[in-house]
């Protein structure tokens, strides 16, 4: 309700009955309404009345207290409550019947000040401890209505707000509480509104829950590449090597989500047995590695495609390519229906866009598609434009899932997949306070069986900030500050010592301690200007290596691992390219067994393809670069059109499309 707007509420009435004249004729008597058992709030209005039998000459009326009378008139007047009150102050204002100045009537009023809920730290909880804690209100006019809410979003529906999974709030007092189910920080706004209609709002709540009992398997990481990495169709069955890190005893090798006959070699080294049935036609197989439970799940995706050796590559675009988006800066490829086609999730402006593969090179949007970024609750200042979109399953539902970063709003937001090709937001979001989220990193940091995020930067505050995951979605993030902003992260184990590495940029590298954290190793010799980082062995010799886009040098730079976190330039390196390459992704393109990489460059519309020797060195391409679009901005690869060779797809960010472009 308006300040200005009286009130037609019951509130508390202090009133004097009436006093009876000693006289013959009949009495007069007085009464004044409304009733006001609870107050008024600062700045509002309430009209008062006064009713007067056996006289006609109304009443005078009079204030004590803070405020003033307005429009006085025998039988009404208005009270109007000062603007400000430090704390709630006691008013009277009095009727004196004009024709006996003994009879008299007054109503009590109480003003308050507008409700505020104060910023305040709420306590900790933990997983499975009774938690029970008051929001903290000052002034206001009671009863109260509470509510909570977890931030708008630019168009369409908002996100529901949420407190911690297992507890609720009280909507009459304020009060939250029950059992925590889960681990991390849930960001909400609560909202309250009084009596007399006003309300408050803080957006800058939050509460841990922090986790408790063992830690389960961890999520394995499964490195390219795969040897083989190609085979050609109709083969017979043959033995299936991949590496990485945090295989456990009783893990599998999937293929298409269908479990091999796998061997156990140690925690970053597995063997499993393709049937002779399932690379007897020219396709595309997803192979994962699958930790059991508790925790674990299944790692990050990596091709092998069931296809013959190709002599030479070219590209052409598919069907109904480009795509149209608006503003695409991020690209994630992943079977979010689980038809075994692959399909695309593309961050652009404020939306998120989704195609599901037909598996002929051409795309659907997906029902509902797209979906709009919300904002968190305590920064929703800047409009939620994306900045970075990776895929993976956060909440162990079994599906693919998505974490986006947002570039103004200090956070970070994750998707549950349900395998139908929806997602639903989680019902809070990641706080990672630097601005922009220029990527964010996907792995089990900690090895406790749940998904991680790593949020970098690309200006100031902290950066990287480690997001510890628990599987529904929440993060409990680890304050670790290095400065080191850049435009795109890659993982891996680097040193070799089974836990999980990082690099920014394909400059900076971080050793994972095992627990979230990161110590710093030598920076890489990247080139000038490194803005993207491609990981796979390159040289076959058991070690993770380095492909950095350096877009001032027009280059692309090859760093050979050494095994322990520092890395060597390779020979012939660096390998020039397009004009201001931005983005870049390993795969074996022609099927001959090599790592091979596609660059986009940003500068002249179009893609490097640079075929692999097997040795750290690469040779261009006959045909490359070739033409896709204006500002290729981010790259991927899949097989599209299920033929047994990897396509590509380019966000091109200077005309608002996504090419397709597929295998000749």
């Amino acid at each position: 309700m308006s300040k200005a707007t009286s009130l037609g509420v019951a509130v508390y009435l202090t009133a004097v009955a009436t006093i009876i004249a000693a006289c013959s004729s009949a009495p007069i008597t007085l009464s004044l309404s409304p009733s006001l058992p609870q107050g008024i709030d600062e700045g509002q209005t309430v009209a008062i009345s006064a009713t007067v039998v056996n006289s006609s000459k109304g009443v005078s009326w009079s204030l004590s207290g803070p405020g003033s009378l307005v429009g006085a008139t025998p039988s009404s007047v208005v009270y109007a409550a000062p603007a400000n009150v430090s704390s709630a102050a006691q008013v009277r204002v009095t009727a004196t019947v004009a024709a006996d100045s003994m009879k008299t009537a007054f109503v009590q009023i109480t003003v308050n000040p507008n409700p505020q809920i104060p910023f305040q730290s709420l306590p900790n909880g933990s997983v499975g401890s009774p938690y029970n804690q008051t929001i903290a209100l000052t002034g206001g006019t009671p009863p109260f209505q509470w509510s909570v809410y977890n931030g708008p979003i630019e168009t369409g529906s908002g996100v529901s707000g949420a407190v911690p999974d297992g507890l609720t709030l009280n909507t009459g007092s304020g009060a939250i509480g029950g059992t925590p189910t889960g681990g991390g920080t849930w960001y909400f706004e609560a909202t309250v509104t009084d009596a007399t209609g006003v309300g408050a709002v803080n957006g800058a709540l939050s509460i841990q829950i922090n986790p408790t009992g063992p830690a389960g398997t961890a999520v394995p990481f499964l490195n390219q590449p795969l040897a083989p990495t190609a085979v050609s169709p109709g083969s017979p069955s043959f033995l299936l090597s991949v590496s990485g890190a945090g295989f456990a005893g009783g893990a599998t090798v999937d293929l298409n989500r269908v479990p091999l006959a796998t061997t156990f070699v140690d925690s970053e080294h597995l063997v499993a047995t393709v049937p002779a049935a399932d690379v007897a036609s020219a396709g595309t197989a997803a192979i994962t590695v699958v930790n059991p439970a508790p925790g674990g799940g299944a790692s990050n995706v990596v091709y092998l495609q069931v296809g013959a050796p190709e002599a030479a590559v070219s590209f052409a675009n598919a069907k109904n390519s480009p795509l149209t988006v608006y503003l695409p800066v991020g690209l994630a490829i992943g079977d979010f229906n689980e038809d075994g086609k692959p399909d695309l999730a593309v961050a652009g402006n404020i939306r998120i866009y989704l195609f599901l593969g037909n598996g002929d090179g051409t795309f659907t949007a997906a029902p509902g598609s797209p979906l709009y970024m919300p904002s968190p609750p305590y920064d929703d200042f800047g409009s939620p434009y994306v900045a970075t979109i990776t895929a993976g399953d956060f909440t162990h539902a079994g599906h693919t899932g998505l974490v986006v970063g947002s570039a103004q709003n200090e956070a970070a937001f994750t998707l549950a997949g349900s395998g139908n090709g929806a997602f639903a937001f989680a019902d809070t979001p990641a706080n990672a306070p630097q601005m922009p989220t220029t990527s964010v990193a996907v792995g089990d940091f900690n090895g406790d069986g749940d998904l991680d995020l790593v949020a970098i930067g690309g200006g100031g505050g902290a950066s990287p900030i480690t997001l510890l995951g628990y599987g529904h979605g929440a993060f409990n993030d680890v304050v670790q500050v290095f400065q080191d902003t850049g435009s795109s992260s890659a993982v891996g184990d680097f040193n070799n010592d089974g836990k999980l590495d990082l690099t920014i940029d394909g400059a900076k590298i971080l050793l994972g301690v095992g627990d979230g954290t990161f110590t710093q190793a030598p920076l890489a010799a990247a080139g000038d200007g490194p803005v993207a980082v491609a990981v796979g062995d390159f040289n076959g010799d058991g070690n993770l290596d380095l492909a950095v886009c350096d877009n001032s040098g027009n280059n692309v730079t090859i760093l050979l691992g050494n095994g322990n976190g520092t890395f060597t330039p390779a020979t012939g390196s660096p390998i020039p390219v397009g004009n201001q390459p931005y983005a870049i992704v390993a795969g074996d393109f022609n099927n001959d067994g090599n790592l091979d990489l596609a660059v986009a460059n940003y500068g002249d519309g179009t893609v490097s393809l640079l075929l692999g020797n097997g040795n750290g060195t690469f040779t261009q391409a006959s045909g490359s670069p070739y033409a896709v679009g204006n500002g290729p901005y981010q790259i991927a690869a899949a097989d599209f059109n299920g033929d047994g060779k990897l396509d590509l797809a380019v966000a091109n960010l200077g005309d608002g499309t996504v090419s397709i472009l597929l295998q000749q």
